[in-house]
């Protein structure tokens, strides 16, 4: 689980890079329901908390 929290108050992106390879990684909910099918790039909104389940290979 990797829990990303845009603090500054801009909108903002970027690109996890593990050190493992992963071969799914799913947006999840603050109590880490799934929500969907997502990749490593993300996008923040001001203020946005977001969380990434990696599935390593």
């Amino acid at each position: 689980m990797v829990r990303l929290y845009e603090s500054p108050g801009r909108a903002g992106a970027g690109h996890l890079g593990p050190g493992f390879p992963v071969c799914r990684a799913e947006v999840t909910d603050l109590l880490e329901r799934r929500l969907h099918e997502g990749d490593l790039a993300f996008r923040l909104r001001p203020f946005q908390i977001l969380t990434r389940s990696l599935r390593p290979e």
